[in-house]
């Protein structure tokens, strides 16, 4: 682990091995030889989601996003996830961390799915929308706008001193996890409640 992101192997590779193949000709911590690669490292923190580790997921996920704190670090504006950052941080601790600058990735895809359907949890099924948050110590309330089969839902989740999860649709209780009887063209009110945990900070998502 690095304060980048997971690095794809350690060390990296300084010389060729025929027996691996063409990675170990790749410079250290560069592309797949020992980089953090953020494709994979996003389906880590998929992985890690399916299997109830949320915060651990989510602490993942924020390590691969680029910021004006480390702007100089890893020479990138905030404005895109590269396929990956420099990795072999224990051999090349003063190259780690600089971004590749190449957009060319199926990283924000499963990036977004990993934030609005596992972490923020909501996720889109056969006629009904799922409702089944799992909000990090970091983010004690989020608000998001819904894009769902034609339906317009405004959600507002919150975690707050309770036993279990109650979710009510423009005022009214539903039992469940699952909202059904969506009608399309239709705008609704949605207001979660989830048992509290350490927050800290608030989060605003737009999901279309």
């Amino acid at each position: 682990m690095t304060p980048y992101g997971p690095m794809m192997l350690a060390p990296a590779y300084t010389a060729m091995r025929e027996d691996v193949g063409r990675l170990t000709q790749k410079y250290p911590g560069s592309a797949e030889n020992g980089s953090v690669y953020n494709h994979a490292a996003v389906f880590y923190a998929y992985s890690l989601c399916l299997i109830g580790e949320h915060q651990k997921a989510f602490e993942i996920l924020m390590k691969m996003l680029p910021s004006q704190q480390d702007a100089l670090i890893r020479g990138q504006l905030p404005t895109f996830i590269p396929n990956y950052y420099r990795g072999a941080f224990f051999q090349y601790p003063q190259q780690a961390g600089r971004s590749s600058q190449l957009f060319n990735t199926g990283t924000l895809a499963w990036y977004y799915r990993c934030i609005v359907e596992e972490i923020v949890g909501i996720k889109g099924e056969l006629g009904c929308l799922i409702i089944e948050p799992h909000l990090p110590k970091e983010w004690p309330k989020v608000e998001l706008r819904r894009l769902f089969n034609g339906v317009e839902l405004q959600i507002k989740i919150e975690q707050a001193a309770v036993e279990k999860m109650s979710i009510h649709v423009n005022g009214e209780y539903v039992t469940g996890k699952r909202l059904q009887g969506l009608v399309a063209n239709k705008s609704y009110q949605v207001e979660v409640l989830v048992p509290r945990a350490l927050a800290q900070h608030s989060a605003v998502v737009e999901a279309v």
